[in-house]
């Protein structure tokens, strides 16, 4: 499948890869078991990443095409489906989904209280929504940036307010890319207690910092308060680090074109010391007395004084 800026794909490295994998990731401990709906479930990598550990689960998007392709892409996975649908008109029956998934999905339409109703009404009693968006004061305003394929952004005083119309209880995180120092195993081991340190040469403590701006927001919405305790704080390595090695390749490039800027800089100044010193020693010479002596006399000709 072709990436058109709209849908993400795997064959994507960077950023945007960092951050689709890593909200998938933190629904991991909510859908064991579970029955799963990931609405707008594009190229369909998502939804199979979840149906490894749900019951099963049901990939809806709005194109056919990517849903055809989705259907065959993914075909080995017994407990996985895909169907054309939106968010608006889901084609799935009443109280028949556990968890429902739906990431980078709202800022897309603008019939967001349309998109929460249904999602109340294919959930089950006390079944949860995780829910992304671009944080818009992050995302465009300070950034003054407009993304073509979106509708209608969400500033976080608009999400929290949809979210309470239709749960009871909501929990709404932060997601950004960040510099951080990394103490890691030598060889890949599972963990599921990764601490967290912050401070200065003051003072160390070990706790998860909140970062300012976030770019998106993450948000775990239920009618039952202790479904979403589970704690979602987290960090996402990708074994590549490609995206640092872009980072990386990125400052090379930009301090080689400094040094570039300034050896040209360098040489301009000693041109116009150059021009200087040759205008300087024109100006001192006999040669040039009398070149500015016979300019003089050809005025008093030309104007008759």
């Amino acid at each position: 499948m072709e990436f058109t800026g709209e849908r993400y794909i795997p064959s994507v490295d960077g950023q945007i890869k960092y951050e689709h994998l890593h909200r998938y990731a933190v629904c991991f401990d909510f859908i064991v078991g579970k029955s799963v709906l990931d609405i707008a479930s594009g190229e369909g990598y998502g939804s199979a990443l979840l149906a490894k550990l749900a019951k099963s689960v049901v990939g809806v998007d709005i194109s056919v095409d990517t849903v055809e392709y989705a259907s065959q892409a993914y075909q080995t996975y017994e407990n996985l489906k895909f169907m054309v649908g939106s968010c608006e008109s889901i084609p799935l029956p009443e109280k028949s989904i556990d968890v429902v998934v739906s990431f980078e999905t709202i800022e897309h339409h603008d019939q967001h209280e349309r998109m929460m109703r249904e999602i109340k009404r294919v959930l089950k009693p006390g079944g949860m929504l995780i829910i992304s968006s671009p944080n818009r004061l992050t995302y465009s305003d300070e950034a003054n940036y407009s993304n073509p394929f979106h509708v209608k952004e969400l500033y976080y005083d608009e999400l929290v307010n949809l979210i309470d119309k239709h749960f009871q209880y909501s929990k709404i995180y932060g997601q950004r890319l960040g510099i951080g120092s990394l103490i890691f195993p030598l060889e890949d081991a599972e963990s599921k207690n990764f601490k967290a340190y912050t401070g200065d040469i003051n003072n160390l403590s070990q706790k998860i910092r909140s970062l300012k701006s976030p770019l998106y927001f993450v948000a775990i919405c239920c009618d039952n308060l202790e479904k979403i305790q589970t704690p979602v704080e987290s960090l996402y390595i990708d074994k590549s680090d490609d995206l640092l090695k872009i980072f990386e390749s990125k400052l090379d490039r930009s301090y080689r074109e400094w040094q570039e800027t300034q050896r040209l800089l360098q040489q301009a100044q000693t041109e116009w010391q150059e021009a200087q010193n040759i205008i300087q020693a024109m100006e001192t010479s006999k040669f040039w007395k009398i070149r500015q002596f016979w300019f003089k006399l050809k005025q008093i000709f030309r104007f008759g004084y």
